[in-house]
């Protein structure tokens, strides 16, 4: 009986030193999940940086923000992903999926510390066929006085199948580097943002939205359509067959 207490005891200690360690991504704390979103509070002491004035040890949180100014800021991102078959220019995220998350999103914000910023994990299929796959992005997003700003690991990454269904799995992201890095997948610039300036270079994943401007920028409609949903699932298929060098959704005037 003392042989188990003694276990019981060690592992609870160990699992605690553990999360004293973790830092970054691995040092999250649950705010809220769906089936396909999840929010979580990561410290800002635990956010390395080679940097480290380039964040602020004190934010501008709790952040108000509504739903709509969360569509405009997300809606018009686009990245690109660079590959031997060709390069994709499409959206960060599908206006739905923002619509999707977008409560939640907001009542996170409102819950944030002034030491603490948001990660933000969403598993999204657009297509929703027999032979299309989900994705995944994964990103953090705070607010100093005069900014928004978010941080992009992942960006529409495939979940493996037998990952998709189940939270623990598809949730589990790898840690987000703050540092800039060549890489084939980067988001592309736009208007209302600029790109973060790490050792004298632009990281093209680290967005700055100014506060001062954000009641300019505006959401840009989309126009769905078959070759789209195409593309997608054609993409599913045969990677191969992924040579367009633009997949831009087209743009409709309100």
């Amino acid at each position: 009986m003392k042989t188990k207490l003694v276990l019981f005891l060690f592992a609870i200690i160990s699992v605690a030193l553990l999360n004293q360690c973790a830092t970054g991504v691995k040092s999250r704390s649950l705010l809220f999940r769906s089936n396909e979103f999840a929010i979580y509070s990561v410290k800002r002491d635990k956010v390395k940086l080679k940097t480290d004035s380039l964040i602020p040890q004190k934010l501008s949180h709790p952040l108000e923000i509504t739903e709509d100014k969360v569509l405009d800021i997300l809606g018009n991102i686009k990245y690109r992903r660079e590959s031997s078959y060709g390069d994709l220019n499409l959206y960060v995220f599908d206006d739905r999926e923002i619509k999707d998350f977008s409560l939640d999103l907001v009542d996170g914000l409102q819950k944030l510390k002034e030491d603490e910023i948001l990660l933000i994990v969403s598993k999204y299929n657009a297509v929703k066929s027999v032979v299309s796959h989900y994705t995944r992005t994964g990103f953090y997003l705070w607010a100093t006085d005069s900014s928004i700003e978010l941080m992009f690991g992942e960006i529409q990454q495939e979940v493996p199948y037998e990952e998709q269904g189940n939270y623990y799995d598809w949730s589990n992201i790898s840690d987000i580097s703050f540092d800039f890095s060549p890489d084939v997948t980067y988001v592309l610039p736009g208007n209302g943002y600029t790109f973060k300036k790490v050792t004298g270079f632009r990281n093209r994943r680290w967005l700055v939205f100014n506060k001062s401007e954000l009641s300019r920028l505006k959401f840009e409609k989309r126009k769905k359509n078959s070759k789209e949903i195409t593309n997608s699932v054609e993409s599913d298929l045969s990677p191969e067959k992924r040579i367009k060098k633009d997949d831009e959704d087209e743009l409709i005037n309100d």
